[in-house]
């Protein structure tokens, strides 16, 4: 395993390197509210640098909660996140795959040892005539073939199996996290959807209000018959918002059952309000999402597993020693067997080596070279994706509290617009048409601010997937195999 994880540590150095140097210098840490990341111009790049040591060392005391979900105070969301990891189907297929995994581990390892096998046979002979006597006869065999590791590719082949073992293992963070980040996000999405219903449903009542007002003018002479029409027409469109909001709660409802493996039969409710969002303190330095990450790490296990499928190819090309045996007995039965004199024992060992196979091998090296290369750079652009999220995720922080902050003075002032309006329309100083103005801007502005507060907590779910997620991205010690456990 030494050579497998020097591997690994030339590619995490090589991908790591290119990566923090050229995307990411200039920023040593992140921060809640974070200036722009500059980007070094690429002619002024040093690749024989080493990255800045702020990259490579976290900063313990900054470090994300690990159990983010159960930050937000919401009981009912940690319910439902418990029951995804246990009943989720992605779930249960990432593990199905760490299964067959470690079972083609144990085939690896099966290599190293010999394989014995048993042969037996039964003849039976009828005579024809009388000078030829009947006869019985029972053959019992054992063989035996084993290749010495000669050049490591058993144990090669074992090495590479145990790493791709370990990435089945992160497959299964992955899935977890992927599915809490799934149903939370789903959650806040129901509970926002809600929110808008119910806020549909006042404006239908506040429409329905005007509109007797309207009718009350009209039969009165104050008003015209195409104010009427105006109120009704702003009604029916609160209605058909009203409906359209009520489909997207059942939409969610069903998508988040699903996440559950539920049938989707709608009977998840969201709660009466969003919860309020947790502080986050700081999250780490940049090199905290490169430990954390299951993407990143089972993208590093295949690297390492695929460096080893290289050198597997290149000792092809080198002779392979087998050595076979058998013993058998023949005779009138099994006692034979154990009789000295007739067993019939023989050992074989056979040398074999390539010399002429149309460059099939050669070829097969440069195939491994250049699936690693492929790897190599599916790696890089994975982490730069992973500092993108972590980035966006970051900005939009401070930039979506704003936002909330403004919506929350809008509110205000259109609810006292709107309060003004009706009184003045009633006295008949103002016009339908700025009275059904300030009921649109005060209705738009509540479900503006009810978007803005569900949005900051998808935001800091999205955060927290970014970086790994912590506990959720982890595998329960229990779940794992020994030897896994064991490296964890």
């Amino acid at each position: 395993m030494r050579t497998t994880y020097d591997i690994l540590g030339k590619l995490r150095h090589a991908a790591s390197g290119a990566v923090l140097m050229v995307v990411l210098s200039g920023c040593a840490s992140i921060n809640l509210t974070p200036e722009p990341t500059q980007v070094a111009p690429q002619a002024e790049v040093n690749a024989d640098v080493p990255p800045p040591q702020d990259w490579v060392v976290p900063a313990p005391d900054a470090l994300p909660t690990t159990d983010w979900v159960r930050s937000f105070p919401d009981p009912i969301l940690i319910e439902l996140v418990d029951e995804a990891l246990r009943e989720n189907t992605n779930i249960g297929a990432a593990y199905a795959r760490l299964d067959g995994a470690i079972a083609r581990e144990k085939i690896s390892q099966a290599g190293r040892l010999p394989s014995v096998g048993a042969t037996g046979g039964l003849s039976r002979t009828e005579r024809v005539n009388e000078f030829i006597p009947d006869s019985t006869g029972i053959n019992i065999g054992l063989n035996a073939s084993w290749e010495p590791d000669l050049w490591g590719r058993i144990s090669d082949g074992v090495n590479a199996s145990e790493l791709e073992s370990e990435a089945s293992a992160v497959d299964v963070a992955g899935a977890r996290l992927s599915i809490t980040g799934s149903v939370a996000q789903a959650w806040f999405g129901l509970i926002e959807a809600g929110l808008l219903t119910d806020l549909s449903q006042r404006e239908v009542e506040t429409q329905e209000r005007a509109l007797r007002l309207t009718e009350r003018r009209f039969q009165s002479g104050v008003s015209g018959s195409q104010d009427v029409r105006l109120v009704r027409s702003s009604l029916a469109q609160a209605e058909a918002n009203k409906a359209s909001r009520e489909q997207r709660v059942s939409d969610l409802s069903r998508q988040l059952e699903v996440l559950l493996t539920r049938y989707p039969a709608y009977a998840i409710s969201g709660a009466p309000d969003l919860p309020e969002l947790p502080a986050l303190e700081g999250v780490g330095a940049p090199a905290f999402i490169l430990t954390q990450r299951p993407d990143l790490i089972a993208a590093e296990r295949r690297m390492a597993a695929q460096g080893i499928q290289i050198d597997l190819a290149k000792k092809a090309l080198l002779p392979s020693l087998s050595l076979t045996g058998s013993t058998s007995a023949a005779g009138g039965g099994l006692g034979s067997f154990f009789d000295i004199d007739a067993l019939v024992a023989s050992l074989v060992s056979n040398v074999t080596a390539p010399i002429f196979q149309g460059g099939r091998l050669r070829a097969n090296v440069e195939v491994q070279e250049a699936v690693l290369k492929q790897q190599l750079q599916s790696y890089i652009g994975t982490v730069l994706n992973a500092y993108l999220d972590v980035e966006t995720a970051l900005y939009a922080e401070g930039r979506l509290e704003e936002r909330e902050i403004a919506l929350r003075v809008s509110v205000e002032e259109a609810l006292a617009a709107e309060d003004r309006l009706e009184q003045r329309y009633i006295e008949g100083l103002a016009t339908i048409l700025q009275l059904l103005d300030a009921q649109s801007r005060r209705i738009s502005s509540e479900g503006q601010l009810i978007s803005a507060r569900a949005e900051r907590l998808q935001n800091r779910v999205r955060l927290h997937v970014a970086l790994g997620g912590g506990a959720y991205g982890d595998v329960p010690p229990d779940a794992l195999p020994a030897f896994l456990r064991d490296k964890k």
